[in-house]
């Protein structure tokens, strides 16, 4: 399905029984209390938010690879590029919609313009944050961020390919915006996890017949395309689950496999606004084959946030009014065809 291929596991299965009991932030924890007893070149660079973040192993062994900046982010992406620029390999987590929207222009220059290899990570993104109102939903995070230049972008489904997103990061430093958060709790990534930029991964695929819908998820809402395309098989319609957590770069050879395949719909689902995100992206490239001669392309259906400010609400409430359940999501697929 992808033309990139995928490294051997960074998560074995033992190490994904012990991610999927985690939520993302003590994954995160854990992986920076590994990757600092077995290196000295790390630093992880906070903005008050640090306590939040299972950190204790790491302030423990290594307390000089933890910097403290304050309610500061805009300071925070400046001391973690300088430290990156210096050879450590840099990671800068925070609430996502303050490490993309409230940093944008020092983000821009230090890792798209100077290509400084920070990893930055959003947690609490989408809209598990929505309880304290819209300016802590990051519902434009993947939009903002995939149109800099240099900057790949990473929506992991579960939190055991969050682990092997960050030791990827930590092998391989890169400017990076890695989107975290928690939804249902499944975890798609039981048998361990790889990752590589730019690669597709069949999460769900029917038995013994030509799929006619490709639903295509990122994040951790990647759980309710498979639960999803199990609904709709059950009604007579063969759909299959591709998640795409490299948003950008984007894996366009799985698209054009689709395509080639006679899918029918090919539908776009994620926990960000519909515009811009992962439904824009796949939009792009859809339009761009479409404009060839004798290319096939399929119909596409974006599902995702609407485009507004959301009252405070339950991260679950609020999806259940965009039509993002599992049931609905089914649904409007069915009604689309």
């Amino acid at each position: 399905m992808s033309s990139t291929k995928v490294s051997p596991a960074l998560v074995s299965a033992d190490e994904a029984t012990l991610f999927s009991a985690m939520n993302h932030k003590q994954t995160f924890g854990h992986v920076m209390g590994e990757l600092a007893e077995k290196s000295d070149d790390l630093a992880v660079v906070v903005s008050d938010y640090g306590r939040r973040l299972s950190l204790d192993g790491l302030r423990a062994s290594r307390p000089e690879a933890y910097v403290q900046c304050g309610i500061a982010e805009q300071n925070q992406i400046e001391v973690a590029s300088a430290l990156a620029n210096e050879g450590f390999h840099t990671f800068a987590p925070c609430y996502a919609t303050f490490i993309t929207s409230r940093v944008l222009d020092q983000v821009r220059v230090n890792l798209g313009m100077m290509r400084s290899p920070v990893a930055l990570v959003g947690v609490s993104c989408g809209c598990e944050a929505a309880m304290l109102g819209a300016s802590h939903m990051s519902l434009e995070d993947l939009a903002i961020m995939r149109m800099i230049p240099n900057l790949e972008v990473i929506a992991p489904a579960d939190t055991v390919e969050l682990a092997s997103v960050l030791r990827d990061l930590a092998a391989r430093p890169r400017p990076a915006y890695v989107r975290a958060n928690e939804l249902d709790g499944a975890c798609l990534h039981a048998s361990g996890a790889s990752y590589a930029p730019g690669a597709a991964q069949h999460l769900y695929v029917p038995a013994g017949v030509a799929p006619e819908v490709a639903i295509v998820s990122t994040g951790t809402i990647s759980s309710r395309a498979v639960d999803a395309a199990r609904i709709l098989g059950e009604r007579g319609i063969a759909a299959e689950a591709i998640e795409l957590a490299s948003v950008k770069p984007l894996d366009t050879a799985a698209l054009d496999a689709l395509c080639a395949a006679g899918v029918r719909l090919v539908v776009t689902l994620e926990e960000h606004s519909r515009v811009g995100g992962l439904g824009g992206a796949v939009a792009e490239h859809l339009a761009e084959r479409a404009s060839t001669p004798d290319a096939p392309t399929p119909r596409l259906l974006r599902l995702g946030m609407p485009d507004a400010y959301l009252e405070a609400d339950s991260q679950q409430a609020l999806l259940e009014r965009a039509g993002l359940s599992t049931e609905a999501i089914a649904r409007v697929v069915a009604e689309r065809l």
